[in-house]
Order: structure tokens, then C-alpha cells, then sequence
């Protein structure tokens, strides 16, 4: 148990022997690593959601707040979607109880489920 840990503890006190991702140590390299051009308008410090973006980046885009705001659309479900996942895991949860109460979220599930049916298509 002493002899792995001192190995681990070997291996993190010395990283660069294990420059085998270095790309700044292999000029002759059959993979040639260059630097993409930045067009830095001012220099930042630290990480920046720029630097982040791999491949394709989106276009710059000025907001003006004094423009009306459009609506947008959102890819979530939604109030009505949400009343029928709700009606739906009622009704589902009345199927397993026995009795007065399991009739009660049956007959309250369908009621919501149906009402979130009816403000999906409304």
C-alpha cells in the first residue's frame, strides 16, 4: 500500500516527463499545430465565453434596448404541456391506489390533463 502510494505521489511531483500532448516540444510533428489569428479588441483576463467557442463562431450581434423586444420562442413544453404531464402522472398514480382516493386522482388527473389539452390547442 506504501509503494503505490509513493508512486503516486512520484508521478504528480513530476508532470513533465509526461509532455506527450505537448505540441510545443515535437516541431517535427506529422501534425502541424498552429495558433489561430485573434482579432482581440482589447485584452481580458482569465477565460471568457470567446475563447471558449470551438469551430464556427457566432456573429457578433449589437442589442439596441431601445428596439421593441420580439417574443421568443422557447423549446420547453410549456404551461399546457406541463398541466398534461401533471393530469397524466395523476392518473397514473390513482391506477395503483385502491378505492375512493385512487377514483379521486383518476377522475382529477383526466380533468387536468384535459384542460391542458385545451389551453395546447386553444
Amino acid at each position: 500500500m506504501r509503494l503505490i502510494a509513493i508512486g503516486i505521489i512520484g508521478l504528480a511531483l513530476t508532470p513533465a516527463a509526461g509532455s506527450a500532448q505537448s505540441a510545443l516540444h515535437s516541431s517535427n510533428s506529422a501534425f502541424a499545430v498552429s495558433r489561430a489569428p485573434a482579432q482581440v479588441i482589447h485584452e481580458q483576463r482569465g477565460p471568457t465565453l470567446e475563447s471558449s467557442a470551438v469551430g464556427v463562431r457566432p456573429a457578433a450581434v449589437r442589442l439596441d434596448a431601445s428596439a421593441p423586444r420580439s417574443r421568443r420562442r422557447s423549446s420547453g413544453i410549456g404551461h399546457a404541456g406541463a398541466l398534461m404531464v401533471v393530469g397524466g402522472g395523476a392518473m397514473v398514480a390513482g391506477s395503483f391506489m385502491d378505492g375512493d382516493p385512487g377514483t379521486f386522482f383518476i377522475v382529477g388527473g383526466a380533468v387536468i390533463l384535459l384542460y391542458g389539452l385545451y389551453q395546447l390547442v386553444r
